[in-house]
């Protein structure tokens, strides 16, 4: 990462938190088995938020749930879309909140799709505060978004994205 990203992008790696953020997420419909294996198909996370909770909450309950690989985290969409053109790698996963300044979640994805900056392995999921149905109807629309969570997420609800992500791998 450059050092401009530097300020505003924060990782860890190997389970080590580097900041602290709060969040609340709804349940996709996909149980996983219960003897699901330790989660090696994810080996990168992107979350896009504005809040500093969501980020903290976030990589705390990654960490529990086992996640190892590496987490980019962004406050500002316009700095992650700078990120996903400079880097050219799209993450496995990607969690982006609907409601941030300037430019919204649903901006971001429609943008993503435009320029086709996520490959078809990665899995989107926006996460908002609310379970407004115009938000879930919006998210319905684009192709590229397969889930919507209310925030925070969770050990059980990582592992109900874990298994999504791993049965579309498969198709």
């Amino acid at each position: 990462m450059s050092n401009a990203l530097d300020s505003h992008a924060s990782s860890f790696r190997d389970g080590q938190v580097t900041e602290h953020v709060a969040l609340r997420i709804q349940q996709p419909n996909v149980k996983p088995p219960h003897d699901m294996p330790p989660d090696t198909d994810i080996q990168h996370i992107m979350m896009i938020d504005d809040e500093d909770d969501y980020h903290l909450v976030t990589k705390l309950a990654l960490k529990r749930a086992g996640f190892t690989g590496r987490l980019t985290a962004f406050h500002d969409p316009e700095e992650a879309l700078s990120h996903l053109r400079d880097t050219g790698s799209a993450p496995d996963l990607l969690f982006v909140d609907i409601n941030m300044p300037g430019t919204s979640g649903f901006d971001l994805i429609e943008q993503c799709e435009q320029e086709d900056l996520l490959s078809a392995p990665t899995t989107v999921i926006m996460c908002s505060s609310s379970n407004r149905p115009v938000d879930m109807d919006m998210a319905s629309r684009f192709e590229s978004i397969h889930g919507y969570m209310e925030k925070a997420i969770d050990t059980e609800k990582y592992e109900r994205i874990l298994h999504m992500h791993r049965l579309r791998r498969r198709d």
